[in-house]
């Protein structure tokens, strides 16, 4: 039993660990980051790309580091954002659904590209279609919210 608990402790502690060396810079580059020109154009340009399934460009930052850094390790920006920004629940639910679908797409798009031969054209297709999925079921499910809401409200 105390084996057990020694390996549990120390596979703790070393998880807590690794999450803590990886959020923390990413945290404090996004921070540095953010006051810049290019960031600013960056979160302009995605914010083109993700007004077209109805999210904002005050949304825009988190949704961009969520699908870049993932759930997990954007986690905190995107909480940090949705409070600094006062984002409407609406934008939240959207955000929500879009980032289940393409949450580090970066590192998902390599695990696949790991499984498969490798080609540009597979990377493409991989993102492409995730992406495209993502804002289908994203329209799909807001539209049906926002008739939820509309309904509830008569």
């Amino acid at each position: 039993m105390g084996q057990l608990l020694h390996t549990f402790l120390a596979g703790s502690f070393s998880l807590l660990l690794r999450v803590f060396l990886i959020v923390i810079p990413i945290m404090v580059v996004l921070e540095v980051f953010e006051g810049t020109r290019a960031f600013r154009r960056v979160v302009r340009g995605w914010a083109v790309i993700v007004r077209h399934v109805g999210l904002s460009e005050r949304s825009a930052a988190p949704t961009l580091v969520g699908f870049l850094f993932g759930l997990a390790y954007g986690g905190g920006v995107i909480v940090r954002d949705i409070r600094r920004h006062d984002l409407p629940r609406r934008q939240v639910f959207i955000m929500c659904v879009f980032l289940s679908m393409v949450h580090a797409i970066v590192e998902d798009s390599l695990v696949f590209l790991a499984l498969i031969p490798f080609s540009l054209m597979a990377l493409f297709w991989i993102v492409v279609y995730r992406i495209a999925w993502a804002a289908l079921v994203t329209l799909a499910l807001t539209a049906a919210a926002d008739f939820l809401v509309r309904r509830a409200h008569r």
